[in-house]
């Protein structure tokens, strides 16, 4: 698990409130336990916690650690381009 992946998977366990341990990068936020309601919550703790700006959509449309993580390393790999 790469060390962005392990920091997304901790702030969703906390959000979810279960360990991190079960929290699995390629699981579902949904599967996991995660609530709509939640979503909103891991949305603010995303942002404080790791410094940056993401948003509800963003984490529909990619509900997975792994693709969000992917998905965020492309785009800003891309803006530094």
């Amino acid at each position: 698990m790469l060390l962005q992946e392990q920091k997304v998977s901790q702030v969703w366990a906390k959000v979810i409130g279960i360990d991190a341990s079960e929290v699995d990068v390629d699981t579902n936020f949904f599967d996991l336990g995660g609530t709509s309601l939640m979503l909103v919550e891991l949305v603010d703790e995303l942002n404080t916690a790791l410094g940056i700006e993401t948003d509800i959509l963003t984490l529909l449309e990619f509900p997975t650690i792994e693709d969000f993580v992917s998905q965020w390393n492309a785009r800003h790999s891309g803006a530094a381009s």
